[in-house]
């Protein structure tokens, strides 16, 4: 369970990175990715598994799930224009252990079979969520998968159902005073 620290310090991240990315207007680049491509942070491997993972962990169903939003690209822009040299580090630190612990318990998780893969995975996230340190890794890079997705028009509009006025409005209403 997060923290209210926690959550603020998630939606800073989210607002920040999304502001950063516009603030930096041509240089930051979020390049469509599709399987076998290498990002300009990510290498081949390390972009396929975070796609598999975001995949996964947001699948899609009546609404677009991470990989139509393109979340890989935009995580592959954070990290190479927004995030610091630490931020890097630790991400890929967490994504080789990531890996590892995904390969050890499905043989080859980028190429096994959806339920075991789903199987794994769920191991895994209820391993970090239910107090294990070591992977405060997965924890963060969950993080910043759900958080790249919400922050794509895709999640922001579509999921969300972000609407510019929520409910009727009516422009023109008589407005009668009481007696």
């Amino acid at each position: 369970m997060k923290t209210r620290r926690e959550f603020i310090q998630g939606l800073i991240v989210s607002v920040g990175g999304a502001t950063a990315l516009s603030a930096c207007g041509g240089l930051a680049t979020i390049n469509a990715t599709r399987a076998g491509d290498m990002g300009r942070f990510y290498s081949n491997n390390e972009m396929a598994l975070l796609r598999r993972l975001s995949d996964l962990i947001i699948p899609r169903t009546e609404t677009p799930g991470a990989l139509d939003a393109n979340v890989p690209g935009y995580m592959d822009a954070l990290m190479s224009d927004w995030a610091n040299d630490d931020t890097r580090s630790e991400h890929r630190e967490a994504l080789q252990l990531i890996a590892a612990r995904l390969d050890s318990a499905t043989g080859n998780f980028l190429e096994a079979d959806e339920a075991t893969a789903i199987a794994a995975l769920s191991a895994l996230d209820a391993s970090a969520f239910d107090g294990n340190s070591s992977l405060g890794g997965y924890r963060a890079t969950k993080g910043y998968i759900t958080q790249s997705y919400f922050a794509t028009e895709e999640g922001a509009v579509q999921e969300l159902k972000w609407v510019a006025v929520p409910g009727r409005w009516d422009p023109s209403v008589d407005i009668a005073g009481e007696a």
